[in-house]
């Protein structure tokens, strides 16, 4: 099958949730069809990795550099014409022109659209039968959003809640199919008013790195054998969830863990961290460590990983990469609510910061109950969440709802 794979992101190197989620979806693609491509470059650094995409895929791959001072006059024209922020900082004539030529030479038999906005550069214009992967409910986020700012950034927010989740309906009633990173995230759109045929497609992980053994299996408490104690978060710092994430612990939750384990360490990770969270480094225990060049080194040394998210959205990779390395997870209801587990037996849940802290503690005080978070969680990410096992789900979810693309698409060149 052919297939036109468009992406809101440069889905290259898989460094972050949106990325990661992007290229591996186009490389379980590329295994079974031959796909082209066409994409939005939002940073300089991203135009290097064209040569990566184009050998990736069979067919062509056009690379469109988007200038942000144009994306945000273009997005607040949109909001002045009664439209969506999104729709418009995503539009473009000349990215429209790229996706009409490559379908008048090209004579794809499916759209795959990564990214609710990149739908509308199809929606209307064509007829082939397309996937919409909506990923999570991004309407939903700008309402959560709204709920931690002032006015009048929280009125514009919740503008942009109303009429995104205006524009999402439509296009979930005009695509093929509808793609959701998890069951929850499907009935909340469903709830919300979304129809057409809804499918889910979780995300997944590399399961291939597993760290050594590295805690003292004969001591029943396991910091107690630690002159540091390692407490990780990762994820891009300049995402507010994330950021609000990281404050809200420093500030709420590490000092109670600190009161009983005074020499634990909060380690960033993450790119382009904001002023906000770099001024952390180097005060009560926290380090920000920026960008770094192999996440996972760290997350194999780590003792516990955090993930204290206050507004989430789909699934957490961060959550998924730790459980597959193999270190516990605690984290709060919102960043697990879109991973089948079973809380409290494979990751631990606090919600309120001293509940959140007694987790830590409580994982870094029972060996044994370390050791079956991380054995129970890893066979969790092994049997649901593996990048093979998901491409097995794509690939049956283009033929039941692309079986009959090629039929119809030649039955409309024929005529």
């Amino acid at each position: 099958m052919k297939i036109l794979f468009l992406a809101h992101r440069t889905p290259f190197p898989p460094n972050k949730g949106e990325k990661i989620r992007a290229y591996h979806i186009l490389a379980q693609l590329v295994k079974r069809h031959s796909v082209s491509m066409a994409y939005w470059v939002d940073s300089p650094d991203d135009i290097e990795h064209v040569n990566v995409l184009r050998k990736l895929c069979q067919g062509a791959v056009v690379p469109i550099y988007l200038n942000s001072s144009g994306s945000m006059l273009r997005a607040m024209r949109n909001l002045f014409q009664g439209r969506s922020f999104s729709e418009g900082y995503f539009y473009s004539t000349k990215f429209q022109s790229s996706v009409d030529r490559l379908i008048k030479n090209e004579q794809y038999d499916l759209v795959y659209a990564f990214s609710s906005v990149m739908g509308q550069f199809v929606m209307g214009f064509h007829d082939i039968p397309t996937i919409v992967d909506f990923v999570d409910v991004d309407s939903d986020k700008w309402g959560q959003l709204a709920n931690f700012k002032r006015f009048p950034l929280s009125s514009l927010y919740l503008l942009e809640q109303t009429r995104l989740s205006r524009y999402e309906e439509m296009l979930s009633r005009w695509a093929r199919c509808n793609l959701f990173v998890s069951q929850t995230e499907a009935d909340l759109f469903k709830k919300l008013g979304g129809g057409g045929s809804i499918a889910v497609l979780p995300n997944g992980v590399d399961s291939d790195l597993r760290r050594l053994p590295q805690r003292v299996m004969n001591s029943r408490n396991i910091a107690e054998t630690r002159p540091v104690v390692r407490l990780l978060f990762v994820g891009t710092m300049n995402y507010y969830p994330n950021m609000d994430a990281v404050l809200y612990f420093v500030r709420d939750v590490l000092p109670l863990i600190q009161k009983k384990y005074p020499q634990a360490m909060f380690e960033i990770v993450g790119r382009f961290p904001p002023y906000s969270v770099r001024k952390l480094d180097g005060v009560g225990g926290v380090r920000v460590l920026g960008e770094v060049v192999d996440v996972r080194s760290y997350l194999v040394r780590a003792d516990v990983s955090v993930a204290p998210m206050r507004i989430a959205r789909g699934v957490q990779n961060k959550v998924l990469e730790a459980m597959a390395v193999g270190v516990p997870v605690v984290a709060t209801s919102e960043a697990v609510k879109g991973i089948q587990l079973i809380k409290g037996d494979e990751v631990l849940i606090g919600d309120a910061p001293q509940d959140f802290a007694a987790q830590v503690i409580r994982v870094l005080s029972d060996n044994a109950l370390y050791e079956q978070i991380v054995s129970k969680a890893r066979s969790r990410v092994v049997e649901s969440y593996s990048w093979k096992a998901i491409g097995v789900q794509l690939s049956d979810i283009i033929l039941d709802y692309g079986k009959n693309v090629s039929r119809e698409m030649a039955q409309s060149r024929s005529g």
